[in-house]
């Protein structure tokens, strides 16, 4: 319920950045990983890369 509320209440313009954090949201859910990668991105351990070696490697 509270995907839809934030859903419609959203002006246009902020529908699709809170389409993609519910969907951020519910892929760490239904991984089972999810919570280490959580627990790692809190207390920033979590291993990161810069977006030019992400579009290098794509």
């Amino acid at each position: 319920m509270e995907f839809y509320r934030e859903l419609l209440a959203a002006a246009p313009e902020d529908a699709e950045g809170g389409l993609r954090r519910w969907r951020c949201e519910a892929m760490l859910n239904t991984d089972p990983a999810g919570d280490r990668f959580t627990e790692s991105a809190l207390n920033g351990t979590l291993p990161t890369k810069s977006v030019t070696a992400a579009i290098a490697r794509r």
